[in-house]
């Protein structure tokens, strides 16, 4: 009985115990709650909207690509970025200060030196005015070795009459996030060209094994006389053309969403994040593929005929629409994992599928030369000079004018 009595006295001054010590916690740690609500920034004059401390990112020459910060990996870099999007702080400011000096540059552009110790205060939509893009590459250079040497936040002014708000029922309701309309646009975009492929797959079976199979592609006969091949502008074969110039647009989507402007399509495309403006620009990308791939055929039938090689001119088309939509499925369904899991991947799109796309045209190239070479008895220094006219010249140039 007596151990009884003990065990509940025990647990009694336990609980009193951590009553106290919470009590204590509480009152101790009030001032520096109520610190941390006060403002931020020159005078204490704006509201901490985002603190950038956790989302700086370092070029890591081993991956070849940015990596966020860690502190015992990066402790020698003098180099820190992080990727603003202006979209999310309209109307609101950028704060920096450092104890050390620094370089500013905005989209690897130089921009202005930094004051030591000094709150430097950038507005929002004045940087939207003088780059006109939503998201910007912002990078400090200069003396730091981590992180902790720097601050950039995000604020909003704080207004001296502004009054204190009271919390009502209705200040509370979750509201729905807002989803970017590039989002929409990536989820319609994959519906659509689902529902292509698989409108193909079952309206023309026979067709869409030829068209898709590598063991096909790399077969070389000396005739063949499918529809397939023979009939380029059969209704079924330009279907399997359209599905290529949809995928083709899909993808320079996905690499122009992140402000790379290839062939300075910019140029023609309409401005704006709507869902409207995105569909828009990827059925006028489309339709230019589309018309790109119809002149191809056309200039192969006027130089097969120079080169006196009418009898190689579909074959010559259906190895090039056969491997490119291969080889771009390949590309639609790595863009497309790499934009769900690996963002950074197709932030630098350019870069990673500059080697893998110009191997893939040398390749086509040597396959359309022994395809041809096995049609015809054409001496081996007019069909390279058929081949250098209709396929290596345009590619250069395409690459030219491509970066």
């Amino acid at each position: 009985m007596n151990l009884l009595r003990f065990h509940i006295t025990y647990k009694a001054m336990m609980h009193s115990l951590r009553f106290i010590i919470i009590l204590l916690t509480t009152y101790c740690l009030l001032p520096v709650v109520l610190h941390a609500k006060g403002g931020i920034g020159p005078d204490n004059a704006y509201y901490l909207v985002h603190n950038y401390q956790d989302d700086w990112q370092v070029f890591d020459e081993r991956y070849k690509a940015y990596v966020p910060y860690v502190r015992e990996q990066h402790k020698d870099y003098n180099s820190f970025s992080l990727f603003f999007d202006i979209e999310n702080y309209k109307g609101y400011k950028i704060l920096y200060r450092s104890e050390k000096e620094n370089y500013l540059f905005i989209d690897a552009s130089l921009q202005k030196k930094m004051p030591t110790a000094t709150w430097v205060v950038l507005d929002v939509d004045s940087l939207q005015q003088v780059f006109g893009k939503t998201k910007l590459f912002l990078t400090i250079y200069g003396n730091n070795t981590n992180v902790e040497d720097l601050t950039i936040q995000i604020g909003n002014k704080i207004s001296k009459a502004q009054k204190a708000i009271e919390m009502g029922e209705s200040l509370l309701t979750i509201l729905p996030r807002e989803i970017p309309p590039f989002q929409n646009f990536f989820v319609i975009g994959l519906i659509l060209l689902a529902c292509a492929y698989a409108f193909l797959y079952n309206y023309q079976p026979k067709s869409f094994e030829r068209f898709f199979s590598v063991r096909d592609l790399l077969t070389l006969s000396k005739r063949d006389d499918s529809f397939v091949v023979n009939k380029p502008f059969d209704l079924g074969n330009l279907l399997f053309v359209i599905n290529l110039s949809f995928t083709l647009g899909f993808i320079f989507m996905l690499i122009t969403n992140q402000k790379t402007d290839l062939f300075s399509a910019s140029n023609i495309l309409g401005e704006g994040e709507t869902l409207r403006t995105l569909l828009g620009n990827f059925l006028k990308i489309s339709f230019i593929v589309f018309v790109s791939l119809m002149l191809k055929y056309f200039a192969l039938r006027v130089l097969s005929n120079l080169y006196r090689l009418d009898n190689i001119t579909n074959i010559h088309y259906f190895k090039i629409i056969q491997a490119s939509s291969l080889f771009f499925l390949v590309i639609l369904i790595t863009l497309t994992f790499s934009t769900v899991s690996l963002p950074e991947i197709v932030k630098n799109a350019e870069k990673y599928l500059f080697l893998p796309i110009s191997l893939f045209f040398v390749a086509r190239l040597a396959l359309l030369y022994f395809a041809i070479n096995k049609m015809t008895t054409l001496k081996n220094l007019y069909l390279f000079s058929y081949l250098c006219i209709v396929e290596l010249i345009p590619l250069i140039i395409g690459i030219r004018f491509a970066l």
